[in-house]
């Protein structure tokens, strides 16, 4: 499966840190899941970038983990305005040096300006124009703007319990900077603008924040309401959030939110959640209809969903912010309702009661009566398919059907990601209602399959239409409906049940028998082609199982059918080779050490590489040894250690890596490979007949030891591993007791070389001993 995710940063912009409230917390997007994949209703497809930060997000507090940043947050706008100002006087590559980056120091800014100030010609630095006006404006606003800088984008030291205040502009600066603007020719527009953001600014990050509000009130009139203007509203709003007022500061804000696009975010961030009548109270301070529905808006992230659409619909019906409510509320009930696709449901009739209340049944009543008349609302294929959607998990299919039939005939031809969403809310409804798969179902699903499981894989990771989740409900949802009719090899391709499915004989030999086909059904031959299973895998897998029951011929006619295989990887267009039957163990299975230490045995030089197949071919003669009478205990010894290390204590995991049963060698062994990975059941049956066949007091010694680690590996499988998760013996687990083997040893063999060899590698036997 696809993952659409991203790696973000955080920094948040100084206005965030020194007014927000409360903690910004950020969940990083950068793991296993996506959007795509616990979602099918994408909001990107509704309204417009400005709110996707305030997408819904299950995990973190903004959208694909977008950080807000003051510094760099409209530097390419600053560049391109102040380039188009200069026209040729300045390249642009040095208004961008001067302007935004980084690498331009203040002492190089003071050095023209001095140069300025001199009334010399040329600068030194860039060689520029100091007789030409624009280039002159530009030298003065870059001296005025550098030094604020230095005050506005101070880093934030969370972690240093000295310097929680900030630096503030001196007074005496921000008296310089207003009374140069105010001394200035006003007929250049740009040019004075930009000089009184920077006044506005100054006096923000000087003491005195309340300055910028009366400063503010009786210049703002002669401002364009531009970026620059919505900015500084913003400074006001923090100034009436510093003292408190919070009445002030919210309106500010929401109509920060409404009137600039860039600025949401930030707007949202710093609004102060309060209670139901304030908030009226605030809504009913201001005559701009949509600056209350943005306070809505608004409080619906904080708050109540449902609540607040209900109010900014009252306010405006057409205002664009109900819209983005609606997202958030459609993915915020998706989340009640969708399971993770690794979930599975009994039934079919189980799955939908399960659903059907989950979904906030007032708001969905309320939400169909709105997309009813969709001549009220500015998007009326957003509530049509909102509604639609919601009516699927009611079970209300004709509903349904409606509402996606209309919403389809609003939406805009070449308008892709919308032209996809209805299509598979369409098929989604489609599925929902399939109660039996005969050959007519499968031939009308046939396209649509192919379009959600060929096609749409095909597009890039920049892509935001959320199918990955829909992708796996459809194949879950139609596996259940595949098993309910008696088609166990084709519930098993949809939504494969791996080592539980391949424990039966007959079922695996089934299923190799359908993949050998050649004339396979559309839909069978689709999912066929896409099942994460091949003959190699099953075969492996068959072969692994014989081995568990100590049927090596057949084990051996297995192994050698599990031909090398390329499998295409997940994510990218490569190719992995699978070498099965001649993959490599990574340690010798014939070896029976005193100390389990797998790392220890693959490090070691290799005499004899065996291969999975080579192992059960040198497993097999020395079993016929063992039948034969020939060498019997050396041979017995040596097949018992097989077994004994084709489990998860020794130094053979590797054989039974494989894709049907899952497992890799982690601590943590899955409920239905216990009875085989941990079991010492054929190393118990081999070690016994080789005690059976000693000769020698130091071959009895060894079968003691060796009797006690079976007794060790029994306990640890009994105590530790029949939970969930295993850690490995961390902690205060109890790794060693009074084992019969040790008390035999140590009772009937002391006078051995081999009871020193233990003693000597034996850590927990020595503490038995109390030795240490």
């Amino acid at each position: 499966m696809k993952k659409k995710f991203g790696k973000r940063l955080l920094y948040v912009s100084s206005l965030s840190l020194l007014l927000g409230a409360g903690v910004y917390s950020y969940g990083c997007a950068d793991g296993w899941w996506s959007y795509s994949s616990l979602s099918s209703f994408t909001p990107e497809a509704f309204v417009d970038k400005s709110y996707k930060p305030l997408f819904f997000a299950p995990s973190e507090r903004f959208y694909d983990g977008a950080y807000m940043f003051n510094t760099g947050m409209y530097n390419d706008d600053i560049v391109s305005d102040w380039v188009k100002y200069l026209g040729n006087a300045i390249p642009e590559a040095v208004v961008k040096e001067c302007l935004v980056s980084n690498e331009f120091e203040i002492g190089t800014m003071h050095t023209i300006y001095s140069e300025l100030k001199k009334g010399k010609k040329r600068s030194s630095i860039y060689d520029l124009d100091l007789k030409n006006k624009k280039v002159e404006n530009f030298i003065n606003f870059l001296n005025f703007a550098k030094t604020i800088e230095q005050y506005s984008a101070q880093d934030f030291e969370y972690w240093n319990y000295e310097k929680q205040l900030r630096d503030q502009l001196p007074n005496d600066y921000v008296a310089k900077v207003q009374s140069f603007y105010e001394k200035m020719d006003k007929k250049d527009t740009f040019y004075m603008n930009r000089m009184w953001f920077q006044v506005m600014k100054a006096k923000f990050y000087s003491a005195d924040k309340g300055s910028a509000i009366s400063y503010f009130e009786t210049t703002a009139s002669s401002q364009p309401h531009n970026t620059l203007y919505y900015r500084a509203m913003s400074y006001v709003a923090g100034a009436h959030y510093e003292k408190a007022d919070f009445m002030k500061s919210n309106v500010l804000y929401a109509t920060v939110f409404d009137k600039e696009p860039s600025m949401r975010q930030v707007a949202l961030y710093n609004f102060k959640p309060l209670d139901k009548p304030t908030m009226t109270k605030i809504v009913n301070s201001t005559s701009d209809k949509e600056v209350k529905a943005a306070i809505w808006a608004i409080m619906g992230y904080y708050g109540d969903l449902g609540e607040s659409m209900k109010n900014a619909y009252e306010v405006n019906p057409k205002s664009p912010h109900i819209d983005y409510v609606l997202t958030r509320w459609v993915n915020l009930q998706e989340q009640e309702v969708n399971v993770f696709t690794e979930s599975s449901f009994k039934s079919r009739d189980e799955y939908f009661k399960a659903i059907k209340k989950k979904i906030d049944q007032n708001t969905l009543k309320w939400v169909k009566t709105i997309a009813d008349k969709p001549q009220d609302v500015a998007n009326p294929v957003l509530w049509k398919l909102a509604a639609g959607y919601m009516d699927i998990f009611q079970g209300d299919y004709k509903s349904a059907t409606k509402q996606i039939e209309e919403a389809s005939a609003y939406v805009k031809k070449g308008d892709k990601l919308l032209e996809e969403q209805v299509r598979l809310f369409a098929l989604i409804n489609t599925v929902s209602q399939i109660k039996k798969l005969d050959k007519s179902t499968e031939e009308k699903l046939l396209p649509e399959l192919k379009w959600v499981y060929v096609d749409l894989v095909k597009n890039d990771y920049s892509d935001p239409f959320r199918y990955e989740y829909a992708a796996g409900w459809i194949r879950q949802f139609l596996s259940v409906v595949y098993k309910e009719q008696g088609n166990a090899i084709m519930s098993e391709i949809l939504n494969s049940k791996g080592v539980e499915y391949y424990k039966d004989g007959k079922q695996s030999v089934a299923m190799e028998n359908f993949l050998l086909r050649t004339n396979h059904s559309g839909i069978e031959s689709l999912f066929a082609s896409l099942y994460q299973f091949n003959l190699s895998d099953i075969y492996e897998s068959r072969a692994i199982h014989l081995f568990y029951e100590d049927k090596i011929d057949e084990a051996i006619v297995e192994m050698k059918k599990a031909k090398p295989v390329k499998k295409k990887n997940m994510y990218d267009d490569d190719y992995t080779e699978m070498t099965y039957s001649s993959s490599q163990l990574y340690g010798n299975p014939f070896n029976g050490k005193i100390k389990d230490c797998n790392d220890c045995d693959h490090a070691a030089k290799q005499t004899t590489v065996y291969t999975k197949l080579s192992f059960l071919e040198k497993l097999k003669e020395m079993e016929s040894n063992v039948a034969n009478g020939v060498d019997v205990f050396n041979n017995a010894m040596l097949v018992g250690n097989a077994f004994y290390n084709v489990t998860y204590f020794g130094n053979g995991r590797s054989f039974y890596y494989n894709s049907i049963w899952d497992e890799y060698g982690s601590n943590t062994i899955s409920t239905g490979n216990r009875s085989n990975i941990l079991n010492m059941r054929n190393a118990r049956k081999y070690y016994d007949i080789a005690k059976k066949n000693t000769t020698t007091k130091e071959q009895k010694a060894k079968l003691a030891y060796f009797e006690a680690k079976l007794e060790r590996n029994d306990f640890y499988t009994l105590t530790y591993h029949s939970g969930d998760y295993y850690s490995g013996g961390w902690g205060d687990a109890v790794m060693f007791k009074k084992w019969k083997g040790f008390v035999d040893l140590k009772n009937n063999y002391s006078d051995t070389k081999y009871y020193q060899e233990v003693i000597k590698e034996c850590g927990y036997f020595r503490k038995y001993l109390g030795i240490e």
